[in-house]
């Protein structure tokens, strides 16, 4: 049933997300629907007792994630915060403001993990899944996207968060370059291996040295 969910989402987006299909893991945020949508348009899933209609097509997905931060949930399982790019940001900032007091529901992989009710605007483009990511799948995730506090401006001159798949590769590049050059740092440091102080002042030549000490 997952798989035909998973399906039935990529042909309905298709062919804006072609390369979900070659995603390992594919989050997909979705606002509620109602019986006046298009059946076409909407699905029906079980909430705490309660059948809900939510959207096919999703508000934001993986697609539209910079950086994550994984985190162990209550219940056994992972959640991650998602930082999403610019176009991610705007749906969720459109999304949380004019839905207030609807529901969002997660899926991961076709499979539904958590929902949130939309209390507030949420503009800086942070959303959490607070559950059902078993640990294997947040591994994938953490071989694609950098960590959030890794996070740089993919802007010499602008605080920019990745948006591109190019940005978001060098990005995810990038951390890694300096994850390794930080854990580098610390063995040379633990070895005892520290640079020389650069002394203080105007570094003054040894031949006009020996002539002022004749």
């Amino acid at each position: 049933m997952h798989r035909l969910f998973l399906a039935l989402l990529v042909a309905v987006w298709f062919p804006a997300c072609q390369s979900m299909e070659k995603e390992k893991v594919v989050i997909t945020v979705h606002s509620q629907g109602n019986d006046m949508d298009s059946p076409k348009t909407i699905f029906r899933r079980n909430v705490n007792g309660r059948n809900m209609i939510f959207k096919i097509i999703p508000e934001f997905s993986t697609q539209g994630v910079s950086a994550i931060h994984p985190f162990p949930a209550d219940d056994g399982t992972y959640g991650v915060t998602l930082k999403l790019d610019f176009k991610g940001t705007q749906a969720l900032d459109i999304v949380t403001r004019m839905r207030q007091g609807e529901m969002l529901m997660t899926m991961v992989n076709g499979t539904v993990v958590d929902h949130v009710i939309i209390d507030r605007p949420v503009s800086n483009g942070m959303f959490t899944v607070w559950r059902g990511l078993p640990e294997e799948l947040v591994t994938l995730l953490e071989e694609k996207h950098p960590s959030i506090n890794e996070l740089k401006s993919s802007s010499t001159f602008l605080e920019m968060t990745p948006s591109t798949r190019k940005e978001k590769k060098e990005s995810k590049r990038n951390a890694l370059r300096d994850s390794k050059e930080k854990a580098s740092e610390e063995k040379r440091r633990a070895r005892g291996d520290f640079d020389p102080e650069v002394p203080e002042g105007d570094i003054v030549p040894l031949s006009e040295l020996l002539k002022s000490t004749r």
